[in-house]
């Protein structure tokens, strides 16, 4: 599948090719979807590990006898 951009959808608009412009769009799209979820997913297991590693810290402290608070 070829990589389209957006000067693809203003020929393909241009010049009347429904098909292509569809087929076009549709590729960008999916390309940008796929980035955004993959960096959702990055973002969130960097937030969910950090929390359990922070939680770690705060239990250990507070077995020590110290308290964090």
């Amino acid at each position: 599948m070829p990589n389209y951009d957006i000067t693809d959808l203003i020929a393909f608009s241009s010049q009347q090719r429904p098909a292509e412009f569809e087929a076009a769009f549709n590729d960008i799209i999916s390309s940008k979807l796929e980035t955004a979820i993959n960096d959702k997913k990055i973002e969130v297991a960097q937030r969910m590990f950090n929390k359990i590693e922070q939680e770690e810290i705060d239990i250990e402290d507070t077995e020590d006898g110290e308290n964090t608070e």
